[in-house]
C-alpha cells in the first residue's frame, strides 16, 4: 500500500516514520541532513506537541513545530 507523505506533525507519539522530503530552505535542510534527518531515514516521533522530539538512531532531536510541519513523512 502506497502512502501519501504528510507533515511530521500529523503522526502520533511513538509512531515510526520514514522521511520522504524536507520542505525547507537549503541551509536548514542541509543542517538536518548533517544531524541524520534525511530523505529515506527511519525515525520515531517521541513527542508531538509545541515542540517535536524525533528519535533518529540513538539520537533525539528537538524541533520547533514550524520546522516539523515542513518535514514530510510516511508511516514506516
Amino acid at each position: 500500500m502506497q502512502h501519501e507523505a504528510v507533515p511530521l506533525t500529523c503522526f502520533r507519539q511513538g509512531q515510526y516514520v520514514e522521511i520522504a522530503w524536507l520542505a525547507l530552505d537549503d541551509a536548514q535542510a542541509q543542517r538536518l541532513r548533517e544531524l541524520g534527518v534525511r530523505e529515506g531515514c527511519r525515525a520515531c516521533v517521541m513527542l508531538n506537541a509545541d515542540k517535536c522530539i524525533l528519535g533518529v538512531g540513538t539520537c533525539r532531536l528537538a524541533l520547533q513545530r514550524e520546522i516539523a510541519m515542513r518535514l514530510f513523512a510516511v508511516p514506516a
